[in-house]
């Protein structure tokens, strides 16, 4: 089953289009789990034990992986499968962005390495940063509008705006590679959204930014097409609770009452 198939099966079964990000800060981790690839492994499984219910997709950001360095990516290959063993499918936040041969290797290590459904790129190098993503079948979403503050000096430079140059790139390359392509539009932002929404045409939107990074959901979601498929994604406020499973179905219905 194609990503974006799979995930619609999964937000009608969930109720909801919550992503939970699987962000292994190590500072963060209880005490009672290791600063090992095996304590890391314990803490994700529980966290995803509890929170399946409530989420439509598992987001990891792979740098946490790959700090740990070789175990680590061993462990993030261990915690796709985990995933995939829920019925849930896993958008792996890696962010990369490079030319098209390297790209190439990005995609092989992606989605035949690791098993990823979907992946995060960064695409100023161009659509040669995309296509090889898209020519393994897999699907991206591609860094329109992120959602750290300091990326606004970047993404709303020009007229039209570098964030509106992306989703033009996207849609236009979406003719080509149906039902493969969406954008990273961060709830941080709202005030871009609406902008977005009119060039973006029906592509998929990734939001990041919700809960610690003091993202609304309300607020973004008055600017946006209802009708839009979005996962909306919420990490260290449901990872890091004391309680994940009541953190994630709080979460999920606060999307749901937006």
């Amino acid at each position: 089953m194609v990503f974006i198939e799979l995930l619609k099966k999964t937000i009608d079964e969930t109720g909801g289009s919550l992503c939970v990000g699987l962000d292994p800060h190590l500072d963060q981790l209880p005490e009672r789990f290791a600063r090992t690839a095996a304590g890391v492994q314990a803490f994700l499984e529980r966290v995803i034990e509890e929170t399946v219910q409530h989420a439509c997709a598992y987001k990891p950001n792979s740098a946490f992986y790959e700090a740990l360095g070789a175990p680590g990516w061993d462990l993030l290959a261990r915690v796709i499968e985990r995933v995939h063993k829920v019925g849930r499918p896993v958008i792996l936040d890696a962010k990369r962005g490079d030319i098209a041969s390297t790209a190439a290797a990005y995609a092989y290590a992606a989605f035949d390495g690791l098993g990823a459904d979907a992946i995060t790129l960064v695409p100023y190098m161009g659509a040669d940063a995309i296509t090889p993503f898209l020519d393994r079948g897999g699907f991206a979403f591609v860094l329109a509008s992120p959602s750290n503050a300091s990326s606004r000096r970047i993404v709303e430079h020009g007229t039209p705006s570098l964030a509106e140059c992306v989703a033009e790139l996207a849609v236009e390359l979406e003719g080509r590679y149906p039902h493969q392509l969406g954008l990273v539009v961060g709830a941080t932002h709202p005030e871009a959204v609406s902008t977005l929404d009119r060039v973006s045409g029906c592509l998929p939107w990734l939001v990041p930014g919700l809960g610690a990074q003091g993202g609304q959901a309300v607020t973004f979601f008055e600017a946006a097409r209802q009708e839009r498929l979005m996962v909306v994604n919420a990490s260290r406020s449901i990872l890091f609770s004391s309680d994940p499973k009541a953190a994630a179905e709080a979460m999920k219905r606060e999307i749901e009452e937006a």
